[in-house]
């Protein structure tokens, strides 16, 4: 009996072993498909923002970003659907940068936009701002840095234009989404 029992330990512990085998094998396999996705991501945002020629559509939607950076108040022209959204939308691909904004990076992304023309945050689909000026700040004790002004549009119904320190339009760290485009 001792002997039966000696080998279903022995048969138990090598299937183990197999199965850790197994279970590393598979994450060193997910990890390189991981690592594959994120340089094809890669290497279609960088395919993305060179220069090939557009189309009339591609041009029409990157219009609404560029003028969204040369004059706030043309997000407000846009007529299709939410303006936000399909600035989101249109930034994803003409944003030469984009980051996740959160309490903890919030300095480092300020930091950061200072060596690009352009910097926008939005909240959600509701909220966005063009940042006019990085060195006209104002100390902000939930974000835990010195928040720029700017300017940009609350969506509550419609559009509400604001014009302040970014603090006070993106409001306070949560679990919100902020993402920040920074554009040359």
């Amino acid at each position: 009996m001792k002997k039966i029992v000696f080998l279903l330990l022995i048969a138990i512990s090598f299937s183990c072993t197999s199965e850790k085998e197994k279970t590393t094998k598979n994450n060193i396999e997910e990890s390189k498909s991981l690592n594959e996705k994120t340089n094809s991501q890669e290497e279609v945002k960088e395919a993305s923002t060179s220069p090939i020629k557009e189309t009339s559509l591609e041009k029409e939607q990157n219009n609404l970003v560029t003028a969204f950076l040369n004059d706030v108040s043309n997000l407000e022209k846009e007529s299709n659907g939410n303006p936000i959204v399909k600035f989101q939308e249109i930034a994803q691909t003409s944003a030469q940068k984009i980051i996740p904004v959160n309490k903890e990076n919030m300095e480092a992304v300020l930091k950061k936009a200072k060596a690009y023309k352009y910097c926008v945050i939005t909240t959600g689909d509701h909220t966005i701002i063009k940042i006019d000026n990085l060195e006209n700040c104002k100390p902000s004790g939930s974000w835990s840095t010195c928040m720029p002004y700017g300017e940009g549009f609350i969506k509550k119904g419609a559009l509400k234009p604001v014009k302040d320190y970014a603090n006070f339009v993106i409001g306070r760290p949560d679990s919100q989404k902020r993402i920040a485009y920074l554009f040359n």
